[in-house]
């Protein structure tokens, strides 16, 4: 028996709704055909995203749950204050979100480490070029002195790395 064109229509956009829900599963990452479960059910029970929640919480802020399938587009607080660009490429549902929020994060953090960094080389600078200029101190001590500040100068231009494991699977 044939298909009437209603239920032919009704049948396109079942499948087409189940597609839409595994592509949004996917988020653009070479695993994506080999996933079962969506991130944001297995989320619920991962004790790292607990951990997460409290860290973010004693810094003052607080990361979006992972909770559900909604895309890391729907979180951006001032969407026009960045016009067309597409902020996150193929990243879909939580987790193209949790990929976006380990990127955003580490640029968070070389920002921040940066001007910290930044700012404590031109206090211990201005500090020098006080040693430098004091007369009120004895020789001795400012040779000292300055040899503990030019110390902290070398040890703040190294580089610092931490390990991550790898999250993202491209290119196979």
């Amino acid at each position: 028996m044939a298909l009437t064109p209603t239920e032919r229509k009704r049948r396109q956009r079942q499948r087409e709704k189940e597609l839409a829900k595994e592509e949004a599963r996917k988020g653009g990452d070479a695993i994506a055909s080999f996933v079962r479960t969506p991130y944001s059910e297995w989320a619920k029970n991962d004790p790292n995203l607990d951990d997460l929640n409290q860290i973010a919480g004693i810094a003052g802020f607080q990361i979006p749950d992972f909770d559900n399938e909604r895309d890391p587009e729907e979180f951006v607080v001032d969407r026009d204050a960045y016009g067309d660009v597409d902020l996150f490429g193929e990243a879909k549902g939580a987790l193209g979100r949790a990929e976006a929020t380990i990127g955003i994060l580490q640029d968070l953090t070389q920002l921040i480490a940066k001007s910290v960094n930044e700012y404590k080389q031109s206090e211990i600078k201005a500090r020098l070029a006080e040693l430098e200029i004091s007369d009120t101190t004895d020789r001795a001590t400012a040779i000292n002195e300055a040899v503990k500040l030019n110390k902290m100068l070398d040890l703040l231009k190294k580089r610092v790395r931490k390990d991550f494991p790898q999250w993202k699977v491209t290119g196979v």
